[in-house]
């Protein structure tokens, strides 16, 4: 709140880069039409989020997003490379930094399998 008394709203609209390639990397179909489901569904999730949990996330993304590019710039991060980074961050014991790979994976998860259900449910309409 400022002097006012008006409340000031902090937000994040848009997926973040390092977002984005988390997702990209996690994703399991070649489809680009999944593909593209799957990130505008996880960007759906994350634009859903109350402020403050979005803000932990953006930060995580943040910090993790100027490692990979320093990994990137020296030719050490590729696909592979974000999936690994993301295996060392869940065996890490640090809470916080644990849970980021596991909500990114949840939702990936669950966007395949909406999206799989969705059109199988669709086949079998048809």
């Amino acid at each position: 709140m400022d002097r006012m008394g008006t409340v000031t709203v902090v937000r994040c609209p848009a997926m973040l880069w390092f977002e984005r390639e988390v997702v990209g990397a996690l994703v399991t179909s070649e489809d680009r039409t999944v593909r593209s489901s799957v990130e505008a569904f996880v960007d759906g999730s994350l634009r859903d989020m109350p402020e403050l949990l979005r803000a932990g996330v953006a930060g995580e993304s943040v910090l993790l997003g100027a490692y990979a590019a320093v990994l990137r710039a020296r030719g050490r991060l590729d696909r592979d490379g974000v999936i690994g980074l993301l295996d060392t961050l869940d065996g890490l014991s640090l809470p916080l930094l644990g849970q980021y790979p596991r909500l990114m994976r949840s939702l990936v998860l669950m966007a395949e399998n909406e999206l799989t259900t969705g059109s199988a449910a669709d086949t079998r309409r048809a």
